[in-house]
């Protein structure tokens, strides 16, 4: 024992330090430090009201914890509440503190505080001492805000992938989620066709925060050194335009998309920006051309000439990115030759834009007029050929049987 201390022998006291020690064991304070202040206050009754601090190390935070001591009718000391601190891992410089009755163990204290600080839901009075059972409630509700905020950010993470937006903003994202702020928006960028568009997605909290959902973006599109155009595209269940759609849209050609009525059911449409209606805050009225309003792009390209649709996954690959809004190229083949051609779907006229080489929009009569008769019988002709070897051979094997 350390000189100068009058130590008290009696058997009550050594069954008081005996108690509290194992106590201070089965919550998780079984540090030779902790037992040494223990054991110096106990024994010696020197102080009235004494407390014992700890600091350990807790994975990649720090916690401090201070022990309150009290005596009982008898005189004897007992375990009060004690109080526990930890360091924030976003704000190294702030604590969440809170106060917790002698029942409460030392890791679901730690296990409190770390589940709590990644999120911002309302508190309890942290000079309350809480109590075990309270303590499990707050863990599970903690939990379980947790695995639906995980669920909630995989979901919009999946929604921008989808929308042609990547993973550039999924750590602010996260960040912005975690803050619990009611509503915030992202910078996001693309450049398609040499041409730079800039974006920004807006998320908000629904009710009572629980969930966050990706309402819209602002996409701004650069069109000569002062010149840029600006539109909004709203955001349906993660569904909606794309990135590189929105892009298309604000070059002026049409998109076919997949979309909702006010009642949740789903229809197709194609879509393009109206020039002729403009909304007061800017944005271009949004023009639909319906199932019923009879544009069938397939019908309309189809004998054209066009070798891409001689094939199955070729077809299949020209029809999709045209149904997005892409400038796609096309070979013609006319009189025995080929030529290069970029289409786009024009539903409002139910026809396609036909552009060159360079780009420059030419007349659509040079595809859309159907391939003359005399390549037609030119055609037929090369393909009886073809065939007439076939022919003759499976005569001669005929003969010699």
């Amino acid at each position: 024992m350390e000189s100068g201390k009058n130590y008290r022998n009696d058997a009550n006291t050594g069954v008081n330090f005996y108690e509290l020690k194992t106590q201070l064991a089965d919550l998780g304070f079984n540090e030779p430090i902790v037992i040494d202040q223990l054991r110096n206050f106990v024994l010696s009754h020197e102080r009235a009201f004494p407390e014992i601090r700890l600091s350990r190390p807790a994975g990649e935070i720090d916690a401090n914890f201070t022990l309150y001591f009290g005596r009982d009718v008898p005189g004897h000391y007992e375990l009060s509440y004690f109080e526990c601190s930890v360091s924030d891992l976003r704000e190294p410089d702030s604590r969440r503190m809170q106060y917790f009755q002698p029942d409460v163990t030392a890791a679901d204290a730690l296990r409190l505080l770390r589940l709590d600080q990644m999120q911002h839901q309302n508190k309890p009075d942290p000079f309350l001492p809480l109590a075990k059972l309270e303590i499990k409630q707050q863990i599970l509700l903690l939990k379980t805000n947790k695995i639906m905020n995980t669920q909630n950010l995989d979901f919009l993470k999946k929604s921008l992938l989808n929308l042609g937006f990547g993973e550039q903003v999924n750590a602010a994202l996260e960040k912005n989620m975690d803050n619990k702020l009611p509503e915030f928006s992202l910078p996001a960028k693309h450049e398609f066709n040499q041409k730079k568009v800039d974006y920004t997605l807006h998320f908000k909290a629904g009710e009572n925060q629980e969930m966050y959902f990706f309402n819209k973006f602002d996409a701004t599109l650069q069109k000569g050194k002062e010149k840029e155009q600006n539109q909004t595209f709203y955001i349906t269940k993660g569904n909606g335009v794309t990135a590189k759609e929105a892009f298309n849209l604000m070059e002026g050609r049409a998109v076919h998309k997949q979309l909702f009525n006010k009642d949740g059911d789903k229809y197709q449409a194609w879509l393009q920006l109206d020039n002729e209606n403009i909304k007061p805050g800017g944005n271009k009225e949004i023009k639909r051309f319906g199932e019923n309003y009879g544009y069938n792009l397939e019908e309309v390209i189809s004998g054209k000439g066009i070798k891409e649709l001689g094939n199955y996954e070729s077809e299949e690959n020209l029809m999709r990115s045209l149904k997005k809004g892409n400038l796609q190229q096309i070979t013609v083949e006319r009189n025995g030759e080929e030529k290069k051609y970029f289409i786009s779907a024009s539903p409002q006229y139910k026809t396609v834009d036909l552009y060159d080489h360079q780009m420059k929009k030419i007349k659509r009569e040079e595809l859309l007029k159907p391939e003359s008769k005399q390549t037609q019988v030119k055609k037929q002709s090369e393909q009886q050929k073809e065939d007439a070897p076939a022919k003759k051979q499976s005569r001669k094997n005929k003969m010699g049987v």
